[in-house]
């Protein structure tokens, strides 16, 4: 029985709506990557063992299947030993070319008195922009749970994630809110230690930065 021409031009249309809504469901499976540069640690002690431990813990921490995919430390381990003539946005757009990596995580650990201090940015290397976060620590038994909450933070605000760390971290600010309402009105006004106004916490033009 010979098939119509209608019949084969309906089946054509059906082929290529297949592959349409194939390609975009390949498309949209397909995970962000995200390279993880260590940690800069300024002391006055050696603190590189804990360069290795927020490596893991971040990659730990920020991996999502089928969302965020991160390069292993073992790769940045040995692709950063040839990237030590870059710094600043020579460094970031570096890694992101020899990675395939559209995010870049890059950090800061300052040390003072016992405490330290955390800067962490992610950077967006296709838009243009980066986003900064931060964090205190009183001593060193603390600073991988500060750690933590970095992650939790570059898990809500960049890739759109709740984590138990991030509702824990929510639970706690409501919960200190809530103490300053039973208090003065003036405390109201006043910003917990280690807080950050949330303004503070969104994408930057990348131009700005250097």
């Amino acid at each position: 029985m010979k098939k119509s021409p209608t019949f084969f031009k309906g089946m054509m249309s059906v082929f290529i709506l297949a592959g349409l809504i194939f390609a975009h469901t390949a498309f949209s499976n397909t995970p962000e990557t995200l390279a993880v540069l260590s940690f800069n640690i300024n002391a006055d002690k050696n603190l590189d063992y804990l360069k290795k431990g927020i490596s893991t813990m971040l990659y730990s921490r920020l991996t999502c299947p089928e969302k965020v995919a991160v390069v292993p430390p073992q790769k940045m381990a040995a692709l950063e030993a040839k990237l030590k003539k870059f710094s600043g946005k020579d460094l970031v757009h570096e890694t992101a070319r020899r990675t395939g990596s559209r995010y870049v995580l890059y950090g800061t650990i300052t040390s003072l008195s016992g405490a330290f201090s955390i800067d962490a940015k992610v950077f967006d290397t296709t838009e243009k922009q980066y986003m900064a976060f931060f964090e205190q620590s009183q001593n060193s038994d603390d600073l991988i749970k500060k750690m933590d909450c970095i992650a939790a933070a570059i898990n809500h605000k960049v890739f759109d994630r709740t984590t138990v760390t991030w509702e824990q971290m929510e639970q706690e600010k409501q919960k200190n809110l809530n103490k300053l309402k039973n208090q003065n009105p003036e405390n109201l006004m006043q910003m917990p230690a280690g807080w950050q106004p949330e303004e503070k916490v969104g994408w930057k033009v990348w131009k700005y930065l250097f």
